[in-house]
């Protein structure tokens, strides 16, 4: 469970949104480190969301397993959703068009605080990895920091291409690679965790 864990953050991560496109935008503009700083600003406001929503999900656990499986089983279908969005969606990702400005920092702080799907998001996300039979506390300790530590380390890494080769990102093969790996990707990831749920 933790590989797929590992796996799916990966994908969601690096599917296109208006997190990863300013990323890109700030990284070209300003360079490796305003981009490393709008990375942090990120994760920031992913530590305050995700604590929100997994304190929700653990007294909602303490209080019925049925109920923490229904949001399990609804999360499996908005990962399926995104997927499909993300089929429909144009591959073309315009970084020209987004204009920057202000602290990189507070601009990642805002553009994910800001973001009402951001809750649901990780409401849905995080229950198809934690198994309602073992002790909460303990797995929420592993997935949280594992989480934000890898998107920490990606959104940089991302930082440090964009800032060194904007041809990478301009690419259409490159967009399109990415639109229909992202896709695939939270397709699988909700099938998968189906799968793993009817084990």
């Amino acid at each position: 469970m933790l590989l797929g864990f590992i796996i799916a953050t990966i994908v969601i991560t690096l599917s296109p949104g208006p997190s990863i496109i300013l990323l890109l935008v700030v990284s070209l503009r300003q360079g490796a480190m305003a981009g490393i700083k709008y990375s942090a600003g990120v994760i920031s406001a992913d530590t305050i969301l995700i604590s929100l929503s997994l304190l929700g999900l653990g007294a909602l656990m303490q209080s019925s397993v049925l109920l923490f499986n229904l949001v399990k089983w609804a999360g499996i279908a908005y990962l399926i959703y995104l997927g499909i969005k993300q089929l429909r969606a144009s591959s073309k990702v315009s970084v020209e068009a987004t204009k920057v400005s202000g602290s990189p920092y507070l601009q990642g702080l805002g553009t994910t605080m800001l973001n009402p799907k951001a809750i649901g998001f990780f409401v849905a996300f995080f229950p198809q990895f934690i198994d309602p039979n073992q002790a909460f506390w303990p797995q929420l300790m592993l997935l949280g920091p594992l989480f934000l530590s890898m998107v920490f380390v990606m959104f940089s890494i991302i930082a440090l291409l964009a800032s060194r080769t904007k041809l990478l990102f301009e690419s259409s093969k490159g967009q399109i690679t990415l639109k229909y790996g992202a896709a695939f990707g939270l397709i699988g990831s909700g099938f998968a965790a189906a799968f793993a749920q009817r084990a």
